[in-house]
């Protein structure tokens, strides 16, 4: 019977199953990533990766949402994957450059007597173009304070792509994050008609004036407890439609608390924050 190492880690309880596939080509089906990312009967995860050699990079990371879906992108997974990677020793570096589907990201290691302790991404340039996203509005450029009626429902979304497509809908005053019903709306909305490619949901209070409350419905996962791209997402349209004035955020998730930080004039966003080793086991296909 054949057997695979990993490693499982989480950003902020946003967990994952890391697989070294640098010495060993390892190729997954799509049924085979749900049954190992079901939290009954395989590890439980909210998303896997496969950490390969990249030609021209450090490494290559293949991220897979718990549907078996493939995604551009995952700023919590990266910075486990960084993690992973030091740790057993594929990597020396402390700044390193790691090849995805959204583009090449880098990562910086915050590392102190050989412990990794704050790893920070550059997650590139934030993307405003509803093509690019993408969202299918006629005649509409940037997606911002946009109503959408959904059940007799409405919503003002504000779409961004940080890699990944992302919808950050901003709750009123008078709505309880804790209780709003991220379970319904969550899937609906990542399936509406407009997100030709599905969308990541962000739910989002704000907190004060440098620091928002989220919740999540990832894309191909469902709620998470924390999400890296979502949080880079929701703090970028906040200080876009000036809802905040810190351009350095602190994003309180379920799972714990992200940093993210974005200057306009600076063009990219930064997403930082610690990283948690649950375990490492094998896996029996």
């Amino acid at each position: 019977m054949r057997k695979i190492n990993f490693s499982k880690l989480n950003g902020q309880g946003n967990d994952f199953i890391l697989i070294d596939s640098t010495n060993e080509l390892i190729n997954l089906s799509k049924e085979k990533i749900i049954e190992m990312c079901g939290r009954h009967f395989g590890i439980g995860a909210d998303g896997l990766i496969l950490v390969k050699n990249s030609d021209t990079y450090n490494l290559k990371m293949d991220y897979y949402n718990k549907d078996g879906s493939v995604s551009e992108m995952c700023g919590n997974g990266i910075r486990c994957m960084a993690k992973f990677a030091y740790d057993r020793k594929l990597i020396e570096s402390e700044n390193i450059e790691i090849e995805t589907l959204a583009g090449v990201k880098n990562i910086f290691l915050d590392v102190k007597n050989g412990r990794v302790g704050d790893i920070m991404v550059n997650m590139g340039v934030p993307d405003f173009q509803a093509v690019n996203i993408p969202v299918k509005i006629e005649g509409i450029e940037e997606v911002f304070n946009y109503k959408i009626k959904i059940n007799s429902k409405y919503f003002h979304i504000n779409c961004v792509s940080v890699g990944n497509p992302h919808c950050v809908i901003f709750l009123d005053k008078n709505d309880d994050l804790n209780d709003f019903p991220v379970q319904k709306w969550g899937p609906i909305i990542e399936n509406y008609k407009i997100f030709t490619n599905k969308v990541n949901v962000e739910f989002v209070k704000i907190k004060n004036s440098k620091s928002l409350d989220m919740r999540v419905w990832e894309r191909g996962v469902g709620e998470t407890l924390a999400c890296g791209t979502g949080s880079c997402a929701a703090t970028v349209a906040a200080i876009k439609l000036k809802k905040i004035t810190s351009k350095n955020v602190t994003v309180n998730l379920k799972g714990g608390n992200l940093n993210i930080i974005w200057k306009p004039e600076e063009l990219n966003v930064y997403l930082k924050g610690k990283v948690g080793y649950t375990f490492d086991g094998v896996y029996f296909l």
